[in-house]
């Protein structure tokens, strides 16, 4: 089971009132912001120049977000709604995970 999945269906579990959208966009030209010297320039200026804007990955997102229903969690890849594979389904097992990253959190 994905973990991002997972604490998705952990997440709703708890707030039951809340849509939720785990968002996978793409490339998106703002992961390349900051500073670069020249080597660093060179690997990231195709995908800088290929990326999609913030705006665009975000109306993606958007209609499936809006359209969600309250409880459960929808995964976006790109644009297109992706369906969560059958275990990430089981809040059992989501909550495990949610309990133990806590736990690793807190050492």
């Amino acid at each position: 089971m994905p973990f991002d999945a997972a604490l998705a269906v952990d997440f709703v579990g708890r707030h039951p009132a809340v849509r939720y959208e785990n968002n996978f966009p793409g490339t998106v030209t703002t992961i390349f912001a900051g500073d670069y010297d020249e080597a660093e320039t060179a690997q990231v200026s195709r995908p800088r120049a290929t990326g999609e804007p913030v705006e665009t990955a975000a109306k993606e997102a958007l209609p499936l977000l809006d359209s969600g229903t309250a409880g459960r969690p929808v995964a976006v890849r790109e644009g297109s709604a992706v369906p969560l594979a059958p275990q990430t389904s089981s809040l059992a097992d989501a909550r495990g995970l949610h309990d133990y990253t806590r736990e690793v959190l807190a050492r």
